[in-house]
């Protein structure tokens, strides 16, 4: 599970804008920790990465950092991967932004965003999320398509969105509301599917 930092594992209060760590990390992350390695992403150096995860006690649930990553759009989960030896289409991004969290190199990781809108989302959403996922499928992608065929349709889907385009969307509710996605942008090959709680 490669999670990013500023904004999703370290939120940002709504009220006075003040960082803090997400809600339910202590609970959540060892449960996670039990069906996913845990790893952070982040355009942070890893070194200043690692001493802001220390800071708010998240660190020992993380088995790697990796830092420094700037990239036009997404981040190179799939390179991420095959350095700790994870499968794409068994693994998940947990992000807040749309062009920055998604896979730069790879169609088969699942993004799911939190933190939208100003709302911070507990760990355990992502937690339940997964769960969710699970049921469907072990490949996120099939269980992403699995969850797409029983949803019901957006309105209107298509539109630009984040300097791509948003091509299928649709809408559940399995105990709560959440939408899901497939994108595409000019500057990846393939289709991003993306899951927003």
């Amino acid at each position: 599970m490669l999670w990013d930092m500023a904004g999703t594992l370290i939120p940002y209060d709504p009220v006075t804008g003040r960082p803090l760590p997400l809600p339910g990390c202590n609970d959540f992350l060892p449960e996670l920790a039990r069906y996913f390695r845990l790893v952070v992403t982040t355009g942070d150096g890893t070194a200043s990465a690692r001493g802001f995860l220390e800071s708010y006690e998240i660190l020992p649930h993380i088995e790697h950092v990796f830092g420094g990553l700037s990239y036009p759009v997404g981040k190179p989960y799939g390179e991420i991967l095959r350095q700790i030896g994870g499968q794409p289409d068994r693994s998940l991004a947990i992000g807040d932004r749309l062009r920055a969290d998604i896979p730069s190199d790879t169609d088969q990781v699942v993004t799911i965003l939190i933190n939208q809108d100003g709302d911070i989302v507990n760990a355990g959403m992502v937690s339940f999320m997964t769960h969710i996922l699970r049921k469907q499928s072990e490949c996120f992608p099939e269980a992403f398509r699995l969850l797409a065929a029983n949803a019901a349709p957006d309105q209107d889907p298509v539109g630009s969105a984040w300097g791509g385009e948003i091509t299928e969307a649709w809408h559940r509710n399995d105990g709560f509301e959440y939408r899901l996605m497939v994108y595409r942008h000019s500057a990846l090959a393939g289709e991003r599917l993306i899951i927003v709680i």
